[in-house]
C-alpha cells in the first residue's frame, strides 16, 4: 500500500483569499469572533491578521473581528491546519482504507438525537426517516430509549472484483478534475451557474454537475446518499452510482476521492479517481436535502433540522 502524500504544493494565504472570494458576499454570515477562529478552526491570531490584510472576507463589531464559519472551514483546509474539518476527512478517508481492505463490513449505527432548542421542549419526539430503518444493509434496528436508535450495518460488494468502467464512464469521472473542492453555504449547494463560473463545489454540488453531465455524456448515472461509516462519528455524504452492462449499480466518488488525495489523506496509486469505494459507505434511498431524522415538537411540529444534514443528532459508528 503506497503512504499518502500531498499532490498539490502548499497554498499561499494570497490563494487563500482569491478562493474564498469566489464566494458572493451575500451568503456570508460574520458571526464567528477572532478567538473562536483561533481556538476552533486552529487558526492562529498572526495567520488571521495577514489573511484580512490580503482582503480576507471580515466584518467588525465593538469586540473585534467576526468571520464567516464556511471561510473559516476553507482556509483551514486550504492551508493543512489540523482542524475539525481536516480531522473529519481523516475519519472518512481511513473508513474508505478499512472498507477497501475487508470483504465485509459489520458496524453499528448509533443514533443519540437532541432537542434542537437544547433546553429542552415538553412533549418534542424523533422519527427516524423509514428509509434508513428499512435499508437493505439494516439487519437490525432497536430504540433502547426515546432519543436513541441502534442500527446494525451490513455491506457486503457485489460479487466480482469491482467494475471495469467503460470509456465513456470513465470520460466522466475524469470531469471531476475540472472541480476544486470548497464547502459551500446552502445557498450554493444546488447552484450549477455557481459552479461553471468558479469552478467549486462541495460534494452536493458535484453531484449534481455529474449527474446532468452524465445524462449529457448518454451514461447511466444516478445520485447516491447516506452515511460514510466514518469513527467515531458517522458523515453524511453524497456520490454517484453508475451502472455496470449487467445492471447492477456500482458507487464512484472521483470528485471526494481525487480532494482526499490532494490534501495527503488518500495515496493516488492507491485510490484514483475511478476506483469504486465499496464498503464504506451505506446508501439510504432519500434525497440528497431530506435530513435522516427529524425532530417533532409539541403537537407534531416540525422542529428545525437544516437542509442537507444529518438531524439533530450524533451518529456514532461502532
Amino acid at each position: 500500500m503506497s503512504t499518502p502524500v500531498p499532490a498539490t504544493a502548499a497554498t499561499t494565504p494570497e490563494t487563500v483569499v482569491t478562493r474564498v472570494s469566489l464566494v458572493p458576499d451575500g451568503h456570508r454570515d460574520f458571526d464567528l469572533p477572532l478567538a473562536h477562529a483561533t481556538r476552533f478552526h486552529r487558526l492562529s491570531r498572526a495567520c488571521l491578521e495577514q489573511l484580512v490584510e490580503l482582503g480576507f472576507p471580515h466584518a467588525s463589531d465593538a469586540d473585534g473581528l467576526l468571520f464567516d464559519r464556511y471561510d473559516l472551514r476553507n482556509a483551514a483546509l486550504l492551508l493543512g491546519v489540523r482542524s475539525p474539518q481536516r480531522a473529519t476527512y481523516e475519519a472518512m478517508a481511513a473508513a474508505l482504507r478499512a472498507g477497501g481492505a475487508e470483504a465485509a463490513v459489520r458496524r453499528t449505527v448509533v443514533v443519540r438525537a437532541y432537542c434542537p432548542d437544547r433546553d429542552g421542549c415538553a412533549g418534542c419526539a424523533f422519527v427516524l426517516d423509514p428509509a434508513v430503518t428499512s435499508a437493505p444493509q439494516a439487519v437490525a434496528v432497536r430504540r433502547p430509549e426515546a432519543s436513541r436508535f441502534e442500527v446494525d450495518i451490513l455491506l457486503v460488494p457485489a460479487a466480482g472484483e469491482g467494475p471495469e468502467f467503460t470509456s465513456e464512464q470513465r470520460r466522466l469521472l475524469d470531469e471531476a478534475a475540472r472541480l476544486r473542492f470548497h464547502l459551500l453555504p446552502p445557498g450554493l449547494t444546488a447552484d450549477l451557474g455557481f459552479l461553471r463560473e468558479t469552478g467549486l463545489a462541495d460534494c452536493t454540488l458535484a453531484v449534481r454537475h455529474l449527474v446532468s453531465r452524465g445524462g449529457e455524456l448518454g451514461v447511466s448515472v444516478r445520485p447516491a446518499t447516506g452515511l460514510c461509516l466514518s469513527r467515531p462519528f458517522a458523515n453524511r455524504h453524497h456520490w454517484l452510482e453508475l451502472c455496470d452492462p449487467e445492471g447492477r449499480w456500482w458507487p464512484a466518488d472521483p470528485f471526494f476521492l481525487r480532494a482526499l488525495v490532494d490534501w495527503g489523506l488518500l495515496a493516488a496509486a492507491d485510490w484514483p479517481a475511478h476506483r469504486s469505494p465499496t464498503n464504506a459507505y451505506w446508501r439510504v434511498d432519500l434525497p440528497m436535502d431530506v435530513p435522516m431524522l427529524r425532530h417533532l415538537g409539541a403537537g407534531g411540529s416540525a422542529g428545525g433540522s437544516s437542509p442537507e444534514r444529518l438531524g439533530p443528532a450524533y451518529f456514532l459508528v461502532q
